[in-house]
């Protein structure tokens, strides 16, 4: 059975190998370990977003892009906020353009392209966020106060980091750090108080009689509250953009405890304990009254994962760059900003939990790769290999 195990493991590992390699040669092997930083380029196309006017810009010595337009007349300038401070948001760096007057006063800002999700991106064009900026001066803008989109925290906030970051370059002054006003303590209060519960219920005997109230308490606070999963969409930012701990740290430790504790004997450790999706399908597998079935067992040898897996790599490979949020309910924990197909892809994994014994888990690309065998679970069979090339020596 173990030998079983270990074998039915490594295949698993290998599909996401190949998955892996996929995304890897989709992004151009464009990896932050092999560079100080991830390069943005901008063109006449980007600029002209600013200024439409535009028919030529030139780079100065000071690291600002000038803008001209017909017979050479000055148009402004532009603002590349990578060229001063990286700011990362959910699942990578979110540079920004900004156009300023001959007074620094800031007409005009954009995200530019980057792995966030559409809609997190779409959420911080808003005159209450974005439009908030523009008629500000630069100096005025290393004071403003301006609060996080609500669904889409990271994104927004590594767009207020990257304003205050220029600013302070272009002002030559120093910008205070964003302070975490008392919301953002209390949510980090409310994670780490989950995570020490979770560590708990999967280690101390008897708590399964407050499993129930438990997984409420994952679904509202992983969820609603924090919003923070481990997803593919991330995990595919890393691989390409690398990480910065202090922008993503509730992240990285969700990933490290979901690898080591799995490794140590309490496999699928995040997807049991701590992930809202789980929790979900959970409760309504507990409030249904059907009996629960497992979704239809492989087709001609091949899981239904697998075959998932296989068209998302396929995709890649081929040159297709599908949106990776939008092939994991995930995002519905965002409701107050995504569209309706996300709401409708979380309403149906919902509805077959009324029927299938958590039909997603059995899909999810996430916890295949977060999925580790339990060295509990190896260690007899290293043992035994180890013992055949004794006797075989001897």
């Amino acid at each position: 059975m173990q030998k079983k195990q270990f074998q039915s493991t490594l295949y698993q590992y290998y599909i996401i190998v190949v998955l892996l390699a996929a995304i890897a040669i989709s992004g151009g092997r464009d990896f932050l370990f092999q560079k100080k930083a991830v390069e943005v380029q901008i063109g006449l196309p980007e600029i002209q977003e600013i200024y439409p006017a535009a028919t030529q810009y030139s780079l100065n010595r000071f690291g600002i892009y000038e803008v001209f337009g017909a017979a050479e007349q000055r148009l402004g300038a532009v603002l590349l906020s990578s060229n001063y401070s990286q700011q990362y948001g959910y699942a990578g760096i979110v540079p920004l353009l900004i156009g300023v007057d001959e007074d620094l006063v800031i007409t005009k800002m954009i995200v530019l392209p980057n792995n966030e999700t559409g809609d997190y991106v779409e959420a911080v064009y808003s005159p209450k966020f974005i439009g908030l900026w523009e008629g500000i001066s630069m100096e005025d803008a290393l004071q403003m106060q301006v609060d996080a989109v609500s669904g889409a925290t990271h994104t927004s906030r590594a767009v207020i980091a990257g304003v205050r970051q220029t600013a302070s370059h272009i002002m030559e002054t120093d910008a205070a750090a964003l302070e975490p006003n008392l919301w953002t303590s209390i949510k980090d209060l409310l994670f780490l108080a989950l995570v020490a519960l979770s560590i708990v219920m999967a280690y101390k005997k008897g708590r399964a009689k407050y499993r129930t109230v438990y997984l409420i308490g994952v679904l509202l606070i992983m969820g609603l509250v924090v919003n923070n999963l481990l997803s593919a969409r991330l995990l595919h930012g890393w691989l390409l953009q690398g990480f910065v701990w202090s922008a993503n740290w509730q992240s990285m430790l969700l990933f490290f405890l979901a690898l080591s504790l799995s490794f140590i004997g309490k496999r699928k450790f995040y997807c049991n304990y701590l992930c809202p999706m789980g929790a979900l399908q959970e409760l309504t597998n507990k409030i249904s009254p059907f009996k629960k079935r497992k979704l239809p067992g492989p087709f001609w040898g091949i899981s239904i994962r697998e075959i998932y897996l296989t068209l998302i790599a396929a995709a890649l490979l081929m040159g297709f760059t599908p949106e990776l949020a939008y092939l994991e309910p995930f995002m519905l924990f965002s409701f107050r900003i995504v569209g309706w197909g996300i709401i409708l892809f979380g309403a149906a994994i919902v509805v077959l939990s009324l029927f299938y014994h958590q039909p997603w888990c059995a899909v999810c690309p996430t916890g295949c790769l977060i999925d580790t065998i339990s060295y509990n679970k190896i260690k007899p069979l290293i043992q035994s290999i180890l013992t055949m090339q004794k006797v075989a020596s001897i």
